[in-house]
């Protein structure tokens, strides 16, 4: 069993480290199996599996911390690396914020979190349900000139130990799916988009994700330009978790809020979101993908209200070992991010399992209620502008089109947007029923009274 073995690991290179005079010694072993296929103009050109495995270790002497990651499980190596860790410590500044590593905290395993067809999926079963996508897609139109995207499979396992004590363990499989399809009428082309993720690869459903990406492509070709200007915003959940996925980042962490970067910082206990809006981080949510139950330190996952009726508070942010022992009274929620989820950037505590309430509404009555306005199908190229006031900007992608007297009447080109979502998310007239399972956030659809749209991309 992976876990047992891990566990092992951690263990012993904690043993090792204590042998060698470090005051504390904390190890976070780890293994990542993973498989991808990957398709564009319509045919699978790639198809690629790659496993890893390591030891994240942290040495402690006298609050002086040197950390570093070997990328394997072989004992001599590890041994080699406790002693690079040991040098690294002694030549580091103390770190006098530093108050220890954590100390055991009872935790238990998240029941289902790891899928076992998921784990052993094959090329050929990635290749048919990219077969059945594709072919799906082309069904739908003549028009359908391209189909791409990608499918991939993962299992993830990690246990860390550490000198105080703490000895946990979490085991996880994940499966996603997402897709572009391009259709082209006279010489315009359109772009859809779609994805679906589950820890089960049994539940992905190519041709329905084939099916929504190619009718948004179909309907997108031959766009026109609207002006710039503020417009009621019908949003998809891939665009809503966009904008709470930067709201964790920019916002729920624990280190802009102490850097004084967060806008909760300068809202406490204020309703700054419609009272409609109410928004967690829980990995033991059965809609949470990334369920592990503890975090990279080993510390049990605790849910956080990010945002209680439209109200932020000190209780919306997540903190690590580290940040929790900077301010007096608190300690870690269980968000230092555990070692093999270091694609996500910047290692800061921030949530990964946001779960959003949902509302009473369907799409299409958004739509219908809707004057004059736009729908968003997803953004990209979001970056923060003012963390403190929850600015942020992106553009419109794969499916955006107006919305006049309540129907969709149109696709437009691509849009830029630049709003507070202090602003945008104020007043939220209706919120989907149905909520979407994404990654690290699971959310519905939302309408917004207003959304500032401040410039139109040349296609």
């Amino acid at each position: 069993m992976a876990t047992k073995r891990l566990q092992n690991v951690s263990e012993k290179t904690v043993e090792l480290a204590l042998k060698e005079k470090a005051d504390q010694a904390q190890a976070a072993s780890f293994m990542w199996d993973s498989a991808l296929t990957r398709f564009a103009n319509s045919q699978i050109h790639q198809n690629v599996a790659s496993k890893a495995g390591g030891v994240a270790l942290k040495i402690v002497i006298d609050k002086r911390i040197g950390t570093l990651t070997v990328n394997t499980l072989e004992e001599n190596r590890i041994k080699e690396t406790i002693k690079q860790a040991v040098k690294i410590a002694k030549i580091t500044p103390p770190n006098r914020e530093f108050t220890g590593l954590p100390k055991p905290e009872k935790w238990a395993p998240i029941q289902g979190a790891f899928d076992k067809d998921t784990a052993n999926c094959s090329p050929d079963y990635r290749a048919d349900i990219v077969g059945e996508a594709i072919d799906t897609a082309h069904s739908k139109s003549p028009i359908v000139k391209a189909v791409a995207g990608s499918f991939s499979t993962e299992m993830l396992a990690f246990a860390v130990s550490n000198s105080l004590g703490v000895s946990a363990w979490a085991k996880i499989s994940l499966a996603s799916i997402n897709t572009t399809v391009i259709s082209e009428l006279d010489g315009s082309e359109g772009f859809g988009y779609a994805e679906q993720s589950s820890r089960n690869v049994k539940d992905i459903r190519p041709a329905q994700i084939a099916d929504r990406a190619a009718e948004k492509s179909i309907s997108s070709v031959k766009p026109k330009k609207l002006s710039p200007g503020e417009y009621e915003t019908v949003l998809s959940p891939l665009a809503v978790g966009t904008i709470f996925n930067y709201l964790g980042y920019i916002g729920f962490s624990a280190t802009p809020f102490q850097d004084g970067q967060s806008f909760v910082k300068y809202h406490l206990k204020e309703q700054v979101f419609d009272r409609k809006v109410s928004v967690k981080d829980d990995a033991r949510d059965e809609h949470s993908l990334i369920a592990v139950p503890v975090d990279g330190e080993g510390v049990p996952k605790k849910a956080v209200k990010l945002v209680d009726a439209g109200v932020v508070s000190e209780r919306s942010i997540c903190y690590d070992s580290l940040t929790g022992g900077r301010e007096k009274g608190k300690r870690s929620t269980g968000h230092s991010f555990p070692p093999i989820t270091s694609g996500f950037g910047q290692a800061r505590p921030m949530p990964i399992n946001v779960v959003a309430a949902p509302g009473d509404a369907a799409i299409e009555e958004m739509i219908k209620e809707t004057g004059r306005g736009i729908f968003v199908t997803r953004f990209h190229y979001v970056n923060p502008v003012d963390p403190t006031k929850a600015i942020l900007t992106g553009l419109t992608r794969d499916g955006t089109f107006l919305i006049e007297k309540g129907e969709i009447v149109g696709p437009i080109v691509n849009m830029r947007f630049t709003d507070s979502m202090l602003s945008a998310l104020k007043r939220v007239p209706m919120i989907g029923k149905e909520l979407e399972q994404g990654e690290t956030a699971t959310v519905p659809a939302i309408k917004l009274e207003k959304l500032r749209f401040t410039g139109v991309t040349q296609h």
